[in-house]
């Protein structure tokens, strides 16, 4: 069913004063869409600088911009569902406040969800990140985003979803610190919705590239994906083999960062990730019965 062209809420969720949110004002003035779109800021922190910014911002971007303070409860989901609560348009479209979105991101979302209730495209690490960063965090490749081991999933970095159904499923759960955008993917396919995703890119990504953030979010991350399992295990996710779990542990213990580099092949910040993404892993599996041998 072919569905009208929709007015679209562009909604960013903010946890602090972020330095490259001007970037991606920027790149949304560049859209291409010809509907009505308006801009939605959700700020998690409540920092009062990151609101004095978005208002000096507003005027020099071409879509309409609002602030919203969602500081009442951490987290990302909760900033987007605090931005969707607010949304005056049909149509709500993800990204995030570091990245880039590329001309045409808009209408790409759009197109998909002619045919689909949630929709999502892939994105690029190549472009906008340094050297470290590109070593430490490989990107999947385009054609191999959006896919898990159970169902496919928008990307929350490139998201779209209509504002009707997102609101049937009451938007994201804020228990999860990570992996948001899989459970709602994962949740809105159970529930009878439709997922749509585009290879092609349409946002460059930006990876962490200081050590101590990669931490905390790799732990996230690990924490994230094996509690993601086991709360969906009931449903049909396979559950993680904990076998594979100890011969990972095994293979960073060999090939730690006391052996050369030309040895190991494995850089000391992709090393250092791994261990803590492996972490997580383990205190979410067991925490969420998420293991089995």
């Amino acid at each position: 069913m072919t569905r009208p062209t929709p007015s679209v809420s562009v909604i960013i969720p903010v946890g602090g004063f972020d330095r490259y949110l001007a970037e991606q004002l920027s790149a949304l003035t560049e859209q291409d869409y010809p509907g009505p779109v308006e801009v939605i800021v959700s700020d998690n922190r409540g920092d009062p600088r990151l609101a004095e910014r978005v208002h000096g911002l507003a005027a020099t971007v071409g879509p309409p911009v609002r602030y919203v303070d969602s500081a009442r409860l951490a987290g990302a989901a909760h900033a987007r569902n605090e931005g969707a609560r607010v949304a005056a348009h049909d149509f709500l479209a993800f990204c995030d406040a570091d990245d880039v979105v590329r001309p045409g991101w808009i209408s790409s979302l759009v197109e998909l969800a002619q045919n689909a209730d949630v929709v999502g495209t892939a994105l690029d690490a190549s472009r906008i990140n340094c050297e470290n960063a590109l070593k430490w965090t490989p990107t999947p490749a385009p054609t191999e985003q959006g896919k898990s081991a159970f169902l496919p999933f928008a990307i929350g970095a490139s998201m779209g979803c209509w504002k009707t159904v997102y609101e049937a499923l009451d938007g994201m759960d804020n228990s999860f610190r990570a992996s948001q955008d899989v459970e709602f993917s994962w949740r809105a396919q159970l529930e009878g919705y439709t997922l749509g995703f585009d290879p092609e890119v349409r946002v460059d990504y930006r990876l962490r590239s200081r050590l101590r953030p990669l931490m905390a979010q790799s732990f996230r991350l690990g924490y994230g994906s094996t509690m993601l399992r086991g709360v969906y295990r009931p449903r049909g996710c396979p559950p993680v083999h904990l076998s594979k779990v100890v011969l990972a542990w095994i293979e960073l213990a060999v090939r730690n960062p006391l052996v050369p580099v030309v040895i190991t092949r494995l850089p000391r910040g992709l090393w250092v990730r791994a261990v803590w993404l492996r972490a997580g892993e383990l205190r979410g599996g067991f925490g969420y019965r998420a293991f089995t041998w």
